[in-house]
């Protein structure tokens, strides 16, 4: 037990008591004495105490007026009568009325064991009892946090509650675990993420608030059960943008109006190129728009996790040498956003000097050159870079890495301007037909080849070739 309180007004009795409590096999926090039972009551008041043992013959107020005090406090203690043999009908009357067991004085030591023993074992079945029914209440709680009242969830606490819930105007707060003890009046529930929900009476808001830990949100002020749900978003939302911020920020937040301008292909493009410090740059800006409230902070959490990916696929080689990009695909997973950058800044400058060291070695290169030249003797075949890779005996995430740094593009941009250039000087050298030139140079479909040379040339073959017709004449009078 935890605390027990020894009502006795002789102090010899009292002392002896304390004492043989201390020695008992049960175990025993803090032992509480009253001189009689208005002291007592007070005690009781002050503190959560789980036993009382007391005297029925004390001044002031006696036992049976104490224990009948009792029904009125919300934690109501066991209760273990001692008495004289000429009070036995009295203590009779006090175990009607809720004591769980007496003892005759003189008190004997054995006795008092059993009777500890036994209420230890009460003590144990309640506390696990009122662990369950907290336990179901907070998970309840949750849910209707969570998921609103879509199926009277808040009549049904309200009910169980019986109007304990917060009775006036309460407010919600997110942020991560306290240092310090949770305040008793605090209500403390997991969110949807990492972030824990703190609920308090209005009047202790601002004391909480100077508590907890940045990141931290603030929502409106809310009241009843009902409100819970809305109390949590607010909070959680201003959580999110406190999270890129580094200050406490309080709802309502004003809905954001600029999406991200950065895309994952550009971000993991540059970091193919060895230049990471280029995209974390460009990655901080975002966040600070972020922070700023112009740009929603799911639009940047969706570019990490895309841009993670998108590293994990193109640079699969050089991750093996430095560790999995995945862990930056949840930034929420971090204390914050800060920390969340300066530990990505930190596995790109590794991943990108890793890259320098890979494309400067000799051996590398020369094959990256081999594979070029490949291509320029063979682009009028099918060919992919896998082909090309295994000519060279290169891994392909490796070679496709070390291919960009070389040529500043990537493959398909490189085989096609190969192909487009010898196209374009087909139309102006030869007469044949469009389908011909397109298969000569490597389109086995004819609309695949019409559709990349107008992307690329902005004309279609025949427009080509018929302007092309007529700039001739005009450079060889020049001439």
């Amino acid at each position: 037990m935890n605390k027990i309180l020894i009502a006795e007004d002789e102090k010899f009795i009292r002392a002896g008591l304390k004492t043989m409590v201390q020695r008992s096999p049960i175990p025993v926090g803090e032992i509480l004495e009253a001189r009689d039972g208005e002291e007592a009551l007070e005690l009781l008041r002050r503190h959560t105490v789980d036993l009382l043992i007391t005297d029925i013959r004390m001044p002031k107020m006696d036992g049976i007026q104490l224990v009948n005090q009792l029904s009125t406090m919300g934690h109501r203690p066991m209760v273990l009568v001692v008495s004289g043999y000429d009070d036995f009908s009295y203590a009779v009357e006090m175990l009607r009325n809720g004591a769980s067991d007496y003892l005759l004085k003189p008190v004997e030591r054995e006795r008092l064991y059993e009777a500890l023993e036994k209420l230890e074992e009460q003590f144990q079945r309640r506390q696990a009892a009122d662990e369950e029914e907290t336990r179901q209440a907070r998970q309840a709680l949750r849910q209707l946090m969570l998921e609103g009242d879509g199926t009277g969830t808040a009549d049904r606490l309200a009910a169980r509650c019986g109007g304990s819930f917060f009775p006036g105007e309460y407010v919600g707060f997110c942020a991560g675990a306290l240092g310090a003890p949770l305040p008793e009046d605090v209500l403390c529930l997991r969110g949807e993420g990492p972030e824990l929900f703190y609920a308090v009476p209005a009047a202790g808001a601002e004391g909480l608030a100077e508590l907890l830990p940045l990141p931290a949100g603030r929502g409106g002020t809310c009241s009843g059960l009902e409100q819970l749900p809305r109390c949590y978003r607010q909070a959680r939302e201003a959580w999110r943008r406190s999270f890129f911020s580094g200050t406490l920020v309080t709802a309502p937040i004003k809905t954001p109006e600029r999406p991200v301008t950065a895309n994952a292909r550009q971000l993991a493009g540059l970091v193919g190129l060895a230049r990471g410090q280029e995209a974390i740059r460009l990655l901080r800006g975002e966040a600070q728009y972020v922070a700023q409230g112009k740009t929603a902070p799911e639009d940047f959490v969706r570019l990490c996790a895309e841009f993670a990916a998108q590293v994990k696929v193109t640079c699969q080689s050089l991750v093996e040498l430095t560790g999995d990009p995945e862990r930056f695909a949840d930034v929420w997973a971090f204390p914050d956003c800060g920390s969340y950058l300066d530990e990505l800044e930190q596995w790109l400058d590794e991943f990108c000097g890793k890259a320098a060291d890979q494309f400067s070695d000799y051996e590398n290169k020369q094959k990256i050159r081999q594979g070029v030249q490949y291509i320029q003797q063979h682009f009028r075949e099918p060919l992919n870079m896998a082909v090309v890779s295994n000519h060279v005996s290169m891994n392909y995430s490796l070679f496709s890495l070390l291919f960009k740094q070389y040529t500043g593009g990537n493959f398909v941009s490189y085989l096609q301007k190969l192909r487009i250039d010898e196209a374009k000087r087909l139309l102006e050298t030869t007469d044949w037909r469009v389908n011909e030139i397109g298969r000569h140079v490597g389109f086995s479909d004819e609309k695949h080849f019409l559709k990349v040379f107008r992307s690329a040339v902005g004309l279609s073959p025949t427009e080509y070739r018929k302007s092309a017709a007529l700039i001739k004449p005009e450079t060889k009078s020049e001439s």
